[in-house]
């Protein structure tokens, strides 16, 4: 059977008709993305929402990528429902008698081709053009995907209700609209190949991202750093104490931080009746929470903000407080350090130039390797300082030199509990030995 010039015509059309409806779809989920998440010039997002049907797109994402996202999927389906029998019939037509092999090549052949054009022109240019003119580029999509909506609109509400029967039985969140994952890349690539968003907005914007993934033990104040009131100790003991550190917030003890029994405000000790010398501690105390060490930062924040609470512990497995954990702590991982009048502290990690950093010993380990450059992938330990004398076995001396992948570390100040301070040269990679290493602790 011997393929028509015709023929070949409308299937260069169909598949043509195909590419460009895929290319629609891309671009249509790109500028929804692009206008949704990044702060847009405002003209043209206004000009934007007078059309009713992208102010409607705008307004119900979530729909409008579930018709984005099965168009693509049936544009994609088809290119290649089409493809491959264009290939077999071009190959009968020569009346050559073709081998199995060398039909096989044919069809891998035209298979690449077909991945190519799919990439290229329904992928990629849709994209950057999506991306560089969003608006203009809804305006012209939003036409194709409101009648795929309109005429695809019950065999949707079909599939909706078919994978959510799917993800109920298998307890998954059946409300998420977007994928998160998709929308978090996006986001990251849209600040940073945009110009628009102020240095401290998008700091902030990948500090939000970035937060889903850190832990409670990741920002802690290590148990021994500490300062609580001791219900051992005479009231004026803890009263001096609480003027020395200057702090608002002190855990209440009974001997030790593992029998923890509340927090005391510094307010509700100036706020009391009773002579310093005679206030009862208990009386004052507030409740404490406690957090295990991998619990997710997002979790802590919410609890902080729902109990107004500004302080918790940090325990293991076994109960026993490992550190401190405090509002400002999380606060300070979105915003970036925050001091008053009243603190007094040094920056924890300072360039020194020609890749050398001196580092306190309380840095935490994931802002160390933010500074530095290198990726530090270690459990069990938050501090630099803890790192260090977990990889030693033991606490090292003044001026003693430790070589931890990509770092060479020198000791400058110890004392019985701990690594202080530290100076730290990040060495290239061929120092290693190792020029095919990758670039990580």
């Amino acid at each position: 059977m011997t393929i028509t010039l015709s023929e070949i015509l409308v299937t260069v059309l169909v598949l043509a008709a195909l590419l460009t409806m895929n290319a629609l779809f891309v671009a249509t989920e790109f500028s929804l993305v692009k206008l949704r998440f990044t702060r847009f010039e405002e003209d043209s997002l206004e000009q934007a929402r007078k059309s009713p049907m992208i102010a409607g797109m705008l307004d119900h994402m979530g729909a409008t990528l579930k018709v984005v996202r099965l168009g693509v999927t049936t544009c994609t389906i088809g290119l290649g429902f089409v493809f491959v029998p264009l290939t077999l019939d071009l190959l009968r037509s020569t009346g050559v008698a073709w081998g199995v092999w060398e039909v096989r090549s044919a069809l891998v052949v035209s298979f690449s081709l077909a991945v190519a054009l799919h990439f290229i022109l329904g992928e990629l240019v849709p994209r950057a053009l999506a991306l560089q003119f969003p608006a203009r580029t809804l305006r012209i999509s939003s036409w194709p995907v409101r009648i795929t909506r309109v005429f695809s609109g019950p065999f949707l509400n079909l599939l909706s209700w078919g994978s959510g029967l799917l993800l109920r039985i298998f307890r998954l969140n059946s409300r998420l609209d977007l994928n998160l994952i998709d929308v978090e890349a996006q986001i990251r690539s849209l600040v940073s190949d945009g110009d628009e968003m102020p240095p401290l907005a998008e700091k902030m914007l990948y500090n939000v991202i970035d937060l889903r993934k850190r832990v409670a033990q990741d920002i802690l104040l290590p148990r021994n750093q500490i300062q609580f009131l001791d219900l051992e100790d005479a009231a004026e003991t803890n009263i001096e104490l609480a003027r020395k550190t200057g702090h608002t917030r002190f855990p209440l003890c009974e001997g030790d931080l593992d029998r923890c029994i509340g927090v005391v405000h510094i307010k509700d000790i100036f706020r009391s009746s009773v002579p310093y010398d005679r206030i009862d501690f208990r009386k004052i105390r507030r409740e404490i929470l406690r957090f295990p060490a991998h619990e997710p930062l997002e979790s802590v924040l919410q609890r902080f903000l729902r109990q107004k609470i500004h302080f918790a512990l940090v325990i293991d497995e076994f109960g026993g407080a490992v550190g401190a954990i405090t509002l400002e702590d999380i606060l300070e991982e979105l915003v970036g350090e925050i001091q008053d009048e009243f603190d007094r502290e040094e920056a924890l990690i300072r360039p020194l130039g020609e890749g050398r950093f001196a580092v306190d010993g309380l840095a935490p380990i994931h802002d160390v390797s933010d500074e530095i450059g290198v990726p530090i992938e270690v459990e069990d330990v938050s501090t630099f300082g803890g790192l260090i004398t977990s990889e030693l076995g033991e606490i090292p001396s003044a001026n003693d030199t430790v070589i931890l992948g990509r770092l060479e570390i020198t000791i400058l100040r110890v004392d019985e509990k701990r690594v202080l301070h530290t100076e730290v040269s990040v060495l290239p990679p061929d120092e290693e030995g190792d020029e095919d290493s990758e670039d990580k602790f």
